[in-house]
């Protein structure tokens, strides 16, 4: 039994996360279905969900790893048609289990390659194994397997769309799902870099699905008006943030972004009912945000170059975007000077900081990587300025249009999950659902 448990590398923080939410998303649902006749199956089936995510993360065998990941899944689906007649819910659910059944078939395959190329099914044996021997195809094949599985668990686009329309279903399961079960894409990469770190082509992947995934699914977010939508399109945006942090070799920093989203998103849906405010963004000359943002982009990567002996593009990249939102939300010259200079001054020291902890290193030597994700990100910050700062100009409205309409990219995807599985129309849920309220009632 020893040998099926491992508490190794980041699973005591992930275990510390997953019961301080299981309880705040445990609790919340008592309260919410206090006067609902079927809340006892209803906190049976989060339970049962929970208990399966606490199973995956600290297990160290490939066929239990495997088991919990499709319990997970399954679990979730129930969740997902508690109430049948909601329509939207019934879509997503649907959709989703497609995914996921492809998510663990690619997770599958990966898990039976390494089993024929090490004859073990131990987690840790096999990825001291993989990462001492040289870069072959069964390893390109299995960490493009693994990339794809984390990809489709993470709802990157274009298979967002399930994501996105699960807002129809209960609080507590939005908040479970964009909390804790939609982050264990960025955990199975992070619990296995030794696998798919030395392949380029799975890397290359991962990096450039996650990068544009990120700033599509930003850019979207910022046309809708609905907060519970506006909250799904960000956790596929932070997603695919997280995944490129894994990709790029940060995994200090994925870590850190992965315990603090889940934290984040927990909390904004299960306060969501609150009041929130919107503010409609002025008017402003996109020549000069583009000056701004190039030139602290270019002193905030001098200056990591100087004192850090590494230039790091996204990372500044990412700065450069914060200091130029901020600067333009200031209106003291001083005090924008000020704020500016000690954020750097501060990120400084904390590179350096995390430089003397662990020396994130790229997952193979590539350097045309990052600079090439941090040029979409510079695209993305200018399409951004250009839709929301200036309204009235003709191509910001013709993109504005397009955004709105998530890139058409979720229609196309119903048609083909419809076309490949056709659902059940929608009175036979509502069917189910009230024979099953009879039966409570």
């Amino acid at each position: 039994m020893a040998e099926w448990l491992t508490l190794s590398g980041i699973r005591p923080v992930l275990l510390v996360l997953v019961a301080v939410l299981a309880w705040v998303v445990t609790r919340y649902a008592f309260r919410n279905f206090r006067l609902d006749p079927r809340r006892r199956s209803f906190v049976t089936k989060l339970v049962g969900c929970l208990t399966a995510v606490f199973i995956l993360i600290v297990s160290n065998n490939l066929i239990v790893f495997f088991a919990a990941w499709m319990a997970i899944s399954l679990q979730l689906h129930s969740l997902l048609m508690f109430y049948p007649e909601r329509d939207r819910a019934v879509l997503a659910a649907h959709k989703k289990f497609i995914l996921a059944r492809c998510s663990e078939t690619f997770l599958g395959t990966a898990f039976i390659i390494m089993y024929l190329t090490t004859g073990s099914l131990q987690l840790d044996t096999v990825l001291q194994q993989f990462g001492t021997a040289p870069t072959h195809l069964s390893q390109h094949i299995a960490a493009l397997c693994l990339v794809m599985a984390a990809l489709i668990k993470c709802a990157q686009l274009p298979l967002h769309g399930w994501l996105i329309q699960v807002v129809e279903a209960p609080t507590p399961v939005s908040a479970l799902l964009h909390a804790g079960i939609i982050n264990l894409g960025g955990f199975l990469l992070l619990a296995t870099v030794p696998l798919w770190s030395n392949s380029a082509p799975a890397v290359w992947l991962l990096c450039l699905v996650s990068a544009a995934s990120c700033c599509f699914a930003a850019l979207i977010m910022a046309t809708r008006i609905s907060i519970k939508v506006r909250l799904a399109w960000s956790t596929s945006a932070q997603m695919g943030l997280m995944l490129l942090e894994i990709g790029l070799g940060y995994y200090d920093l994925a870590l850190l972004h992965l315990v603090a989203h889940s934290v984040y998103k927990a909390h904004a849906f299960l306060s969501v009912s609150e009041v929130a405010i919107i503010k409609q963004p002025q008017a402003r000359s996109l020549w000069r945000i583009g000056v701004v943002f190039i030139a602290f982009q270019g002193i905030i990567a001098a200056a990591c170059w100087w004192f850090l002996g590494n230039p790091k593009w996204l990372p500044s990249a990412l700065l450069a975007m914060a200091l130029t939102t901020l600067w333009m939300n200031l209106h003291q010259k001083l005090l924008r000077i000020a704020v500016s200079a000690l954020t750097v001054v501060v990120y400084l020291l904390l590179g350096a900081l995390a430089h003397q902890i662990i020396e994130p290193q790229p997952p193979f030597s590539n350097v045309w990587l990052e600079p090439a994700v941090t040029l979409m990100f510079n695209a993305f910050a200018f399409t951004y300025w250009l839709v929301h700062h200036t309204p009235s100009h003709r191509l910001s409205q013709r993109w504005f249009i397009t955004l709105n309409a998530g890139l058409y990219l979720d229609e196309w995807l119903t048609r083909l999950v419809l076309w490949l599985w056709p659902s059940h129309p929608i009175h036979y849920y509502q069917r189910q659902g009230r024979i099953q309220q009879e039966k409570h009632s």
